[in-house]
Parts: structure tokens; sequence; C-alpha cells
């Protein structure tokens, strides 16, 4: 079963004036301790998963420098447990996560760390029945590339997805 309903958000804005900034530090995303607001979505659905249904949302995509950075929510069901790590809430693996640029062709992965650690939500313990806030960091497009389509997993994906810039 899948339920869509895209909500635009015009005019939204976070972050810091460029003066705030230290100086050489325009390529690093400012960290955000706060949770995300489920209430607040730019897009959001319910998949019918290996496990039970879940509610997943687009929060936030926004880029800074040469940066985007992913807030989503996840909201799992699971009968029985009130938590579950995401190996086994989605049959094996983590999932993973990219965004598609359909115009320019092009699909972002999460970038990874020196190590080769991805820069994202990993094998996560989900709160069952509550949202869950997943975050990912990804290469930003290009400056004229004003939406992309969010891929979560194998299922569909949420189209024409604003990036905040």
């Amino acid at each position: 079963m899948l339920v869509c309903s895209l909500a635009l958000v015009a005019g939204c804005s976070a972050g810091k004036a460029e003066n705030d900034a230290p100086q050489g530090a325009a390529d690093v995303p400012q960290s955000t301790p706060a949770v995300a607001d489920p209430g607040s979505t730019l897009a959001q659905a319910t998949f019918d998963g290996p496990k039970g249904e879940f509610g997943l949302a687009v929060v936030s995509l926004t880029a800074r420098g040469r940066l985007a950075n992913l807030t989503l929510t996840l909201t799992p069901s699971y009968p029985g447990k009130d938590s579950v790590l995401a190996f086994i809430y989605f049959g094996g693996e983590p999932p993973e996560v990219s965004l598609v640029d359909p115009v320019g062709l092009k699909r972002y992965l999460v970038v990874k760390d020196s190590a080769g650690n991805a820069l994202g939500s990993g094998n996560e313990n989900y709160n069952v029945g509550r949202p869950n806030t997943l975050n990912y960091t990804f290469a930003a497009p290009p400056e004229d590339v004003a939406t992309v389509d969010v891929q979560f997993d194998d299922y569909p994906p949420f189209r024409n997805v604003p990036i905040s810039r």
C-alpha cells in the first residue's frame, strides 16, 4: 500500500549568515542537534515493509557549499516490539538512500569519510511507533538544480523534492 502526499514548503531557510562562519569553513555543513519536526515535511508516504508498515517523511534537503544534507523521519511499526535495528527491520541491510537528478541524469550517493564510512544513518536502533530522525550527507547538486528525487532503498521515490540553498 502506498499513500503519498506532497507539501512544498516555500521561502524557508535555516542557517547562519555568511559572516558567522569561520574562514575556510564554507564547505563544512553546520551540525544541528535538534530533532527533526515530523509535522513539518516536504513529502511523506506509508509503505509496506518486510516487518510491517512504516511511515517515511522528507523533512528537509539543504545544500550549503559543496555538500547537501537530507533529513528524513522514519516511523516503523513492528507488532510486539518496542525497538528494532535497521538491518533487522529491512531484512539484512540498512536502507540505501540516494538523490536522483532526473533532468541531469545523475545519481548522488551518500558521501564517505576518509575511512570509507558513509556519512549517514546506518544500523540505527529504531523506536517502533515513533518518528526516528535519519540524516544523510551528499555532494550538493549544481546551483541550477532546484529539485531532485529522493530514493529510499527499493521503495518508490519522492519526486521533485525542493533543495533549500
